[in-house]
């Protein structure tokens, strides 16, 4: 017997899904800004500060490289207020549990650009008079983008998918928004048709975005 599609319930309820997909925009762009700094950070200690603080940097990064990212959420959502007794919802647990482990990766993203740069060409940039800043933005900046944009570009589209976990501390994205609306029509094939047609809609332009930037930077 043929499936009697019906996807009334979703178009007469279209500002659930909307708002749901509003949030996970907003979860994935914040992620991205703080796990892009956060990786920036790790990098530089790891790479530019003392023994202990390469030592516990190392470990830091492998820790949130190594620990499911579902897991995390959960374990921040219950473990933030009662150990820092500081009040934090469920959108900002998410998002600073995505950063976090965002961050982990795009450490080793960077150090695997920036250290891919012979030392020569800093050497050489100096003994023509650069400074410090001089050599990072025209000599090493420029060349390491071609290694970390592949990787990273992947990253981010990764984020968007990520966003998902954060329906199971009830946080109002896409999937939380859908499953609310699953409860109540009792059609999941279709909710769940709709929600990945939205994920498809918001990763696809991001996708072509970011591999214009990539052949920009990369092969440009």
């Amino acid at each position: 017997m043929a499936y009697d599609w019906n996807f009334q319930v979703v178009m007469s309820h279209p500002h659930a899904l909307i708002s749901g997909a509003a949030v996970t925009l907003e979860i994935a762009a914040l992620t991205i800004l703080f796990g892009t700094a956060f990786g920036f950070l790790f990098y530089l200690l790891k790479d530019n500060g003392n023994e202990v603080t390469k030592k516990v940097t190392s470990v830091f990064i492998e820790f949130f490289r190594d620990i499911p990212i579902l897991v995390l959420i959960i374990w921040l959502f219950y473990a933030i207020t009662p150990l820092l007794n500081i009040r934090v919802n469920a959108f900002w647990t998410s998002v600073i549990g995505m950063s976090l482990v965002l961050g982990a990766f795009s450490s080793e993203i960077f150090r695997s650009g920036f250290g891919s740069i012979p030392k020569g060409q800093t050497e050489a940039g100096r003994s023509i008079g650069m400074n410090r800043f001089q050599i990072l933005r025209h000599v090493v900046f420029p060349q390491a983008l071609k290694t970390i944009i592949p990787p990273l570009t992947g990253r981010y589209i990764e984020t968007i998918k990520l966003t998902s976990l954060a329906s199971v501390i009830a946080v109002n994205e896409l999937l939380h928004e859908g499953q609310n609306l699953i409860s109540v029509s009792f059609r999941p094939l279709e909710v769940y048709t709709v929600i990945a047609l939205i994920y498809l809609l918001m990763i696809i332009p991001m996708n072509i975005l970011l591999r214009r930037l990539e052949r920009k930077y990369v092969t440009g």
